[in-house]
């Protein structure tokens, strides 16, 4: 686990209680403890119950009464909203992208893809979920419409970890995970909505596919 920097703790403790259970290092079911996560951190539990509180509102944390916070489970009726959700939201985001993309993005774009795609062929499953992230949530940003960023970084959180999930488990080589982003990257080159559309519904529906054959085995 890593270290309580200085900025707002109970950001900071909650940054990395989520990081925790984005990578499954804290997994459903888990009892968090606050005197136990206090103490790991050295803070007291005042930002410890303020993190826990995000947590249950951000949906990583449950609390059961007399019984304290445990980390939430993810159905796959949870997964299946977040996939379906990100299917409609992401193609508005592409569309206004496209608009406003110019030269030194596709630069900063090629730059995200080519490192995802050496992380991946080293197996780098953190640096691939980081590059990943970079990569849509560049396009998010190029959007400029602020109410779909926010629920973009709220919608982030929680894709992180399924992705975690699915692509450690599902996934022979992690770069075949990169390489769904080349199609995405083609058309934004060729500033091509539709067929950028396309192809990012591809990349979901490539995901969504080798998560529901694991299910079902």
């Amino acid at each position: 686990m890593g270290k309580v920097k200085n900025y707002s703790l109970s950001d900071q403790v909650c940054d990395l209680l989520k990081e925790s259970i984005i990578k499954g290092e804290l997994k459903p079911g888990d009892r968090i403890l606050e005197l136990e996560v206090a103490k790991t951190y050295n803070v007291s539990q005042a930002p410890v119950r303020e993190a826990l509180s995000r947590l249950r509102k951000e949906g990583f944390v449950i609390h059961h009464r007399h019984k304290g916070s445990f980390v939430s489970n993810l159905s796959n009726k949870n997964i299946e909203e977040i996939y379906s959700f990100r299917e409609v939201m992401e193609p508005l985001a592409i569309a206004r992208a496209i608009e406003k993309i110019e030269d030194e993005d596709l630069k900063e774009l090629d730059d995200l893809y080519q490192n995802m795609l050496k992380a991946g062929l080293n197996n780098d499953l953190d640096q691939v979920r980081e590059f990943d992230g970079a990569f849509h949530n560049y396009i998010y940003k190029l959007a400029n419409h602020e109410f779909m960023y926010k629920v973009w970084e709220d919608l982030s959180a929680v894709s992180n970890r399924i992705w975690h999930l699915t692509s450690q488990l599902y996934f022979d080589k992690l770069d075949e995970v990169a390489k769904l982003h080349k199609p995405i990257l083609d058309a934004l080159h060729e500033r091509d909505v539709e067929k950028c559309v396309d192809a990012f519904k591809t990349h979901m529906h490539y995901a969504w596919e080798k998560f529901n054959e694991e299910q079902s085995e």
